[in-house]
């Protein structure tokens, strides 16, 4: 019995061990790497598999090999999933082991692997792999010592075997949104510095959009960040947006949720308007208005927010949305449930596609093998429905480090691929929406999402009404509106936080004084009038090298202003202007007199002075008074001087 119990118990043990197979192999010896070149993207019957590679060793060619195994097609997509981190499931089906010192590198210094497929149509030949249906093997290639020996680095990329699509079948969509983007190059003082690397990366991907005009894409450009660019590169993404879908979206990447203190709207607005008309006028191209594309999630709040701006599409990541509970990759539009009547249409990317966009963070980066894992994932989502119209989304986070190899691989993975195919926003959108059941559409909700901070909409409003204000003021053609403009439009954005976000709103605040600097008003000052009316000479300074509009506007509450308007617009084109004010004074002595420069609508004060207006000229009540005092005092004078004779001439001798 203690025996039996025993071997039980060993058999239990067994079958809760999984077999060595489905474990992955010890870790590899760090005294080498092994690096993809490149490989064939698809293999149809009776092509081959090419696979370069680039190896390093300290040990000798002779001693060292390079092995290739080819396991079974993966049955799902978490099973894919599971090959990146080389867990591979059963025996291979096949390995190729070949010693570093009979392999020529080619000119790039990589070795090639090559490994031919069977054609099912074609007699047997032993010296290819017979794969028995389409779909996407696992592929383990290592470098190890020779004879099977301690392993010393190893990567898994795929065999995509497949043939173009059958009995009408489609393939499937696959739209990429790549953003062009970097931290504003705008700062508070109005210079604009872009970061170097920004524009290597940006001229990467424009380049290669070039070497591949036939790949639809879409392309999410920030901007603020074109404007930037300088002229060479400028000329290259014109090339390779010509014939692509161009998003417009924002002067600078902002949250629409944000925007939801008073007068937010306006703002909103002048980041989309501001926006297009830059894309517009850098890129000369027509860009899609009605869809709002990102990499964040927003609230229904933002999602009414856009709908005001006539924004009828959502493309947002997939933790955005409510779980849909679906047996296969969702690979289909749907409606999102909100509060309005009409329910936009709504697209989520995918985070496994969008994971192998980004460099891994647990073992050396290789571009290269990324992009093929890429187009490997898209081939096994198209497997779940085979031939059926379905599309996928992905795009980067909008700083992404974006590398020519990578997109280089995955462009011309797209070009030759019989069952993926690159698709833009509208195409997506053109894919029949999803549905539960035969007829009843997919709906979905946004997920709880408390949203963002809401902007500080107080200084911002202040900024703002100094800014129109400074803003009337000059000519159409004053490159200085336009300037102030973009500088609070970035203190907008969510690249910024607190005291950033203040140094530029104190940015257009110290242009807009430092401006008005150069315009200046007499100082305090007594003129005298010797009769009831005189002019008042208002000489205005303006040492600006640009004409300006504005008002001056004079008070006084002792002081009138006959046949004159107080207030007078002017129009400053030279150093010095004078004005002359026609006052009358009701009385003599000393008045106040306010003197105001203001903008052409009165909203922003430019500069003050006082004036004191003295008066010596009587008035005619005064006159009047006098002459009547005289004569009162000349009688009286008179009267008592008669008076004092004749008791004069009564005194008796």
């Amino acid at each position: 019995m203690r025996r039996l119990a025993a071997l039980a118990a060993v058999l239990v043990l067994a079958a809760l061990t999984p077999p060595a197979a489905a474990q992955a192999p010890p870790p590899p010896a760090t005294t080498g790497s092994l690096k993809l070149a490149s490989q064939t993207p698809w293999v149809g019957p009776g092509q081959e598999l090419a696979i370069r590679v680039t190896a390093t060793t300290g040990q000798p060619p002779a001693d060292v090999e390079l092995a290739v195994s080819v396991y079974r097609a993966v049955g799902s997509r978490s099973e894919f999933l599971n090959t990146l981190k080389d867990r591979l499931r059963g025996t291979p089906l096949t390995t190729i082991a070949t010693p570093l010192s009979e392999l020529q590198p080619d000119a790039g210094g990589a070795y090639t692997i090559r490994l031919p497929v069977q054609d099912p149509a074609q007699p047997v030949d032993r010296t290819r792999i017979r794969l028995r249906d389409e779909g996407v093997y696992p592929v383990r290639v290592e470098l190890r010592e020779s004879g099977g020996g301690t392993s010393i680095a190893r990567f898994v990329t795929h065999l995509v075997y497949a043939a173009p699509p059958k009995d009408n079948g489609v393939a499937l969509g696959f739209s990429w949104i790549i953003p062009l983007a970097a931290p504003p190059a705008l700062q508070p003082d109005g210079e604009r510095r872009l970061d170097p690397a920004a524009t290597t990366r940006i001229t990467g991907v424009a380049q290669a959009l070039v070497a591949q005009p036939t790949v639809p894409l879409t392309l999410r450009p920030n901007p603020e960040t074109v404007q930037a660019l300088d002229a060479d590169t400028v000329e290259l993404l014109k090339d390779a947006v010509s014939q692509r879908q161009v998003l417009a979206g924002p002067y600078v990447p902002v949250q629409p949720g944000a925007y939801g203190g008073a007068g937010s709207e306006s703002e909103f607005a002048a980041q989309l308007d501001h926006g297009a008309d830059v894309l517009a006028d850098v890129l000369d191209v027509r860009t899609d208005t009605r869809t709002w594309a990102t990499d964040e999630r927003i609230d229904e709040a933002a999602v009414e927010r856009l709908r005001t701006q006539q924004v009828d599409r959502l493309v947002l990541p997939e933790p955005a949305f409510t779980p849909a509970n679906l047996p296969v990759t969702l690979a289909q539009p749907f409606e999102l449930q909100t509060r309005s009547t009409r329910r936009p249409a709504a697209a989520a990317t995918d985070v496994d596609l969008e994971s192998h966009l980004l460099p891994r963070t647990d073992e050396p980066d290789d571009p290269v093998l990324r992009a093929h894992t890429l187009l490997a994932d898209l081939a096994v989502v198209y497997f779940d429905r085979p031939g059926r119209p379905r599309a996928v989304a992905a795009q980067a986070p909008r700083h992404w480090a974006a590398e020519r190899p990578f997109i280089d691989a995955v462009l011309t993975g797209l070009a030759q691929s019989p069952i993926v195919k690159g698709i833009t926003v509208d195409q997506l959108f053109e894919v029949p929406a999803a549905t539960t059941g035969r007829t009843t559409p997919l709906t979905r909700r946004l997920a709880a999402n408390p949203g963002p901070a809401a902007l500080p909409f107080g200084d911002i409003r202040e900024a703002r009404n100094r800014l129109e204000g400074f803003g009337s003021m000059l000519a159409a053609d004053n490159p200085i509106d336009d300037e102030l403009e973009e500088v609070l439009l970035v203190s907008q954005t969510a690249d910024v936080r607190g005291r950033q976000r203040t140094a530029y709103l104190n940015g257009v605040e110290r242009r807009i004084d430092n401006e008005l600097k150069q315009l200046a008003v007499p100082r305090t000052r007594t003129i005298t009038l010797t009769a009831r009316r005189g002019e008042i000479p208002l000489t205005i300074q303006w040492t600006g090298d640009y004409p300006i509009n504005l008002r001056v506007r004079v008070a006084s509450d002792r002081l009138t202003f006959p046949n004159h308007d107080p207030v007078r617009a002017l129009s400053l084109s030279r150093r010095n202007i004078t004005e002359r004010f026609v006052v009358e004074a009701r009385s003599s002595g000393d008045f106040p007199l306010r003197v105001t420069l203001e903008s052409p609508q009165g909203s922003l004060v430019l500069a003050q002075s006082r004036f004191t207006v003295r008066s010596t000229a009587a008035s005619g009540v005064g006159v009047g008074l006098s002459i009547g005092a005289g004569v009162i005092l000349f009688a009286w004078w008179a009267r008592h001087l008669a008076r004092g004779r004749r008791n004069k001439r009564l005194v008796p001798a």
